[in-house]
Parts: C-alpha cells; sequence; structure tokens
C-alpha cells in the first residue's frame, strides 16, 4: 500500500529569511514555550493540506502571517518527492517533485474544482477511483470520499485534540454518518455501493436496553473470573505446567518403580522370614524331643543302676522250689547273669546319652544360626520398610501433590480459554445489538456496517497503548457503537473525563486507528501528526514520575518510532522529560526557546514576542 510522510515545511517570502523545518522519518518532537509557532506549525501543515479557512475555524498563518508569502511542504512517497507549494491566502496549490505517478500542476482546494488537490493526496494513498460514502443517515445521500473527509485520523490540531466528541469523527461535523462511512471504507475498502440496508425488526427499545444490560453483566461475569484465573496464573512460577507435567509423571514412575521393587523385596525377604521361622520351630520341636530322650536315658541309667548296684551287694541263694514236671523238691541256686546284662545296657545307654550331648549340641547351634538368619532378614526388611515409609513414600506424596497443582494449572489454563472466548462472544453480541439497525427502516445506521473483528482488531492495539501508558481500567477498553468513541471500565469518555484525559485519549485513539490502518496494509499516510495532547493533562502530586501517563506515553512513542512517522508539538514545560536526540533510536527533537540568544527562537524567522524584541 502507498505511503508517504512529510520531508520538509518551508515558509518563506516578504523579504524574510526562509523557515525551514526539517522533519524525518520516526518520531519528531516540535518542543517549545508558548507563543513560539509551535501551533503555527501544524496550521502551516494543515494549509498545506488544502484547508479552507471559515468563520469557526480560521487559519492563523492566514490571519497572521508576518509578511511572509507561500508555504512549501516536501513529502517523501513511495516513488520519490512530492512539493505542494501555495501562496497564503489563496486556493491554488503548485505540485512538482520527482514522483513520475502524480501529475504536476496547478490544483485547487475547492471540493467543486475539477483539478482539485484532493485527487493528488488520494493518489499519494493509493486511492485513484472515484470512491462515494453514505453521507447521511436517512435516505442514500453520498458524498465523494476526500482527503480532508480523513484526514482528522492522522492529524489533530490544538483545537481539537480535548474534545469530548469522538476523535474517530470529523471535528464540527453535524452528522456523524459521514466520518463512520470514510473510516468504513479505510478499515474495509466498503463504499456506498457495496452498503446494504437490512430490514431490521421492530424491536422495543426498553427490550434492547435490558438486553444490553444483561450482557452487560455476563461480560462483568466473565471479565471478573477472567481476571481472577489471570491473577492466579500469573502467581504462578510454573510457565509451562504441559511440559512439567511430563517432567513430573516421569519421576512419580521412576519412585514408584522403586517403591514397587522394594515391596517385592520386602514381600521376598517376609516369605523368607516366614521359611527360616518354620525351620526354627522344626528346631526346636527336634530340640524338645532330644530332651525327653535325654530325660529317659537318665531315668534308665539310674533304675539299671540301683539294679546293679543292689544284685552286687548280695550273695548268691540258694532255695527249695518244686520241679513242675517230676514234683520232686529240688535246691535251687539264683542266677546272677542278668547283672551283667543289666551293666552291658547301662553302658549302652550312656553311649545313647552321649550322642544324644551331641546331637543337642549341634540342634542348638543350628538354631543359633537360623536366629541369626532370621534377625539379618528382619533388620533388611526393616531398613526396605523404612525406605519405604520415610523416603519414598513422603517424595511420591510430594511429587504427586506437584503434579495435582500443575494439572490444577492446565485446567485453570483451559477454564481460562474457555472464559475468555465466552466474553468475546458476548462482546461480539453487545456489539452486534448495540449496532442493530434502528426501528425506522427508512434509517441506515452506518455501523451496522462494521465488523466486530475489524473493531476488536482496533480496540486491541486501543488497549495495548492504554496499558503501556499506565491508564486505569485500559484492559475493559472498547469502542462504544453508540456514539462511536471509546469508554473505559464502562464508563463514556464525554461524561467521565475531564479535558485533559480527553486530551490524550483522543491522541491515543487515533494514534491506535491510523496504526491499526497500517497494520491491517489499508489506505493510511506514513504519518501522524498532534498539537498540545499532554497541556491540559494534570495527574496526582503524589505519583511517581514512572507512574505517570505522559511518562508512560512519551516512552512507548519513543519504543515504536522506528514504525512509522509521528509528529508531537508540546510545550516543553508539559513534558515529562525531554528525549534525547539519537538517529539510532528514530527520535528527533526540535527546540524552540524563546531566547533570542540561545538555539532557535521560535518557528519563523525574525519573528519575535514584543516582550522579546
Amino acid at each position: 500500500m502507498n505511503r508517504f510522510y512529510i520531508d520538509k515545511l518551508i515558509v518563506s517570502g516578504g523579504g524574510h529569511t526562509t523557515t525551514v523545518i526539517d522533519f524525518k522519518p520516526g518520531l519528531n518532537f516540535i518542543l517549545g514555550p508558548s507563543n513560539t509557532g509551535k501551533s503555527l506549525v501544524m496550521d502551516c501543515l494543515d494549509y498545506a493540506f488544502g484547508f479552507t479557512p471559515k468563520k469557526n475555524r480560521p487559519s492563523k498563518i492566514v490571519d497572521n502571517n508576518y509578511g511572509y508569502e507561500r508555504i512549501a511542504l516536501h513529502l517523501v512517497t513511495d516513488n520519490g518527492m512530492v512539493i505542494l507549494e501555495r501562496k497564503i491566502g489563496d486556493t491554488k496549490i503548485a505540485v512538482s517533485g520527482t514522483d513520475p505517478t502524480v501529475d504536476h500542476g496547478t490544483y485547487s482546494v475547492g471540493h467543486k474544482s475539477k483539478k482539485n488537490i484532493n485527487a493528488v493526496y488520494l493518489h499519494l494513498l493509493g486511492i485513484d477511483e472515484v470512491h462515494s460514502v453514505r453521507s447521511a443517515e436517512k435516505g442514500s445521500k453520498t458524498q465523494d470520499l476526500t482527503w480532508r473527509s480523513m484526514l482528522h485520523l492522522f492529524f489533530l490540531r490544538q483545537a481539537d485534540v480535548a474534545r469530548e466528541s469522538s476523535a474517530l469523527l470529523a471535528p464540527g461535523s453535524v452528522g456523524h454518518t459521514a466520518s463512520a462511512a470514510v473510516l468504513l471504507y479505510l478499515l474495509t475498502g466498503q463504499d456506498a455501493n457495496d452498503l446494504t440496508a437490512d430490514e431490521d425488526p421492530k424491536i422495543s427499545e426498553a427490550k434492547k436496553k435490558a438486553l444490553i444490560g444483561y450482557i452487560q453483566e455476563k461480560i462483568d461475569e466473565f471479565k471478573r473470573r477472567r481476571e481472577t484465573l489471570e491473577e492466579t496464573l500469573s502467581s504462578s512460577t510454573i510457565t509451562d505446567p504441559r511440559s512439567s507435567v511430563e517432567q513430573v509423571r516421569k519421576e512419580i514412575a521412576e519412585l514408584q518403580a522403586q517403591m514397587d521393587a522394594a515391596t517385592r523385596e520386602s514381600q521376598q525377604l517376609m516369605s523368607q522370614i516366614y521359611e527360616w521361622n518354620g525351620k526354627l520351630s522344626e528346631s526346636r520341636t527336634v530340640g524338645h524331643n532330644f530332651a525327653i530322650l535325654r530325660q529317659q536315658y537318665q531315668s534308665d541309667i539310674r533304675r539299671i543302676g540301683f539294679i546293679v548296684d543292689g544284685a552286687s551287694s548280695i550273695s548268691p541263694v540258694r532255695k527249695k522250689v518244686i520241679c513242675p514236671i517230676c514234683g520232686e523238691t529240688t535246691e535251687h541256686v539264683q542266677d546272677t547273669s542278668f547283672i551283667y546284662a543289666s551293666a552291658a545296657e547301662l553302658e549302652k545307654i550312656k553311649c545313647h546319652l552321649a550322642e544324644l550331648s551331641d546331637a543337642q549340641n549341634s540342634v542348638e547351634n543350628q538354631q543359633e544360626t537360623i536366629i541369626a538368619t532370621i534377625r539379618t532378614l528382619e533388620e533388611k526388611k526393616k531398613s526396605i520398610d523404612t525406605l519405604i515409609s520415610e523416603q519414598l513414600q513422603p517424595k511420591l506424596s510430594v511429587f504427586e501433590e506437584k503434579l495435582e497443582r500443575q494439572l490444577s494449572l492446565i485446567r485453570l489454563t483451559s477454564e481460562l480459554e474457555i472464559v475468555r472466548q465466552n466474553e468475546m462472544q458476548y462482546r461480539s453480541e453487545l456489539f452486534n445489538k448495540e449496532t442493530e439497525e434502528a426501528s425506522e427502516p427508512s434509517k441506515h445506521n452506518i455501523y451496522e456496517d462494521y465488523d466486530y473483528d475489524i473493531i476488536h482488531g482496533f480496540e486491541e492495539k486501543l488497549r495495548e497503548i492504554l496499558q503501556a501508558s499506565k491508564i486505569g481500567g485500559a484492559a475493559s477498553a472498547r469502542l462504544n457503537m453508540e456514539n462511536f468513541d471509546i469508554e473505559i471500565g464502562g464508563f463514556k469518555k464525554s461524561v467521565s473525563m475531564g479535558g485533559g484525559f480527553c486530551g490524550i485519549l483522543n491522541t491515543i485513539t487515533t494514534l491506535a486507528m491510523s496504526g491499526y490502518l497500517i497494520a491491517l496494509d489499508r489506505n493510511a499516510p506514513g504519518f501522524y501528526a498532534v498539537d498540545s495532547s499532554l497541556t491540559q493533562l494534570s495527574e496526582a502530586e503524589h505519583k511517581e514520575q514512572s507512574d505517570t501517563i505522559k511518562q508512560n506515553f512519551i516512552e512507548y512513542l519513543i519504543s515504536h518510532a522506528h514504525e512509522r512517522q509521528v509528529i508531537i508539538v508540546e510545550q516543553t514545560k508539559r513534558m515529562p522529560f525531554v528525549p534525547d536526540e539519537s538517529d539510532e533510536d528514530g527520535v528527533h527533537v526540535i527546540k524552540f526557546t524563546r531566547n533570542k540568544k540561545e538555539g532557535r527562537y521560535g518557528f519563523l524567522n525574525e519573528v519575535y514576542n514584543p516582550e522579546d524584541q
């Protein structure tokens, strides 16, 4: 898309030394005290742009030209240089330069003239065909698209900066339709021939307001929830919970694997303990049986020993007995051979007892070994159980809690996205409801032709600059389609803001819209100029300089200096600071001193205030 920016402003003639203001790409500041001709610079630019003085909108350079005779404006285009020269008080503008696409010659500032300067400026924007835009709400009246009808979006004179009406609409316009239609064309390319008047059902105003109120309540509800979620998520130190979840899950899996292995080992040890306890029980049974056997052996030894001892102490006895066969009485000597048998048995039992002692000792040693093994197994199991209960399980619990927090953040992030979508949907519904065609079928509401997506893009750019400037409620700023002006925190600019705030808000509004047009690659010049946007803005004295709107607005302009040409005309004392001249940063400063002995006195050479003569 074609762009152009301002290179030079030259005021000459009348015997004066030629006055030149050199502009550069980037951010240009024209600073100075009162009565140094700062606003006159804007008047001269406007005059070269084709301004026609009127009683209610005079021109300073025409009424008080100090003898100067002509104004020349040098513009840099995509194809070269265009020079526009206009005599002060004349309605003709001579066009020359090096841009081969621009026809040289004399053009009129009158709209009805066949060779109008309007054609030159529109051509520089890439608009070569005639376009008409709707000019009235009723009927089918149209007017031609002109350079002057869109200039207020890129060029704000001092008298228009602090106005309460919408900065998106031309100042002093009786109706809003034409201005809104011009902007509609710039945003979409839709002219009067493309407009369609959709018939709207007859809906009562009361019902419409009630519905708008309900929609606004839903917007506020989602807004509050969105802000709560954004605050919660912003306080989290986890920047990417989804990737963190995978890492935590991996760590949990590793810990769980360790716990599973430890648990299995503990179970295996328990089985071994049970097995060894069984062996101990068996050994103890054997030992018990051995003890009983020992008692039996000892009892036998005592019994047999008593018999042997008793038998050995008496002599053999003779007694008479009757023969069971013949029945005769005979003498029988008692047999003592059993004594020897008993002694032999006693020795045998004593031998068994000795063997039993060895066996008992072996069983006792076996039991001690088994007990030691069981204790070792129990200690090892205790160590593993302690590892599980005091290390692995607590660590696992910590990671599980961490995982839950991260999953909660993911859920909150998903909810935030849904809330944002719902808020956007309701804002779209609010936009559609506010732009519904009026009940009268003969009327055409120009705002109905606007698409929400287009306006939403502008609102995002607007909120970006408002937030960067630290203006309260910036996040809720939107374009109210009922009056085609911005509102912040649900309050219209015209009823809630003073002149100082209106000035900065009007500046930001047009700065955002003109920048948005460039971002869309639509028809718009490559410059933006404003006069005295900070002059009436007075902020709380307790504020730190870094927290002031002025400070942050200027810093925003400096940080975006390379995006396009911006011209800021301001009183030096109204600036929060005077920026440093820097070609690298794209910042250029022109200072008027009102001091004949220091720097540049003012705009026009050889023109001084009476008190400074």
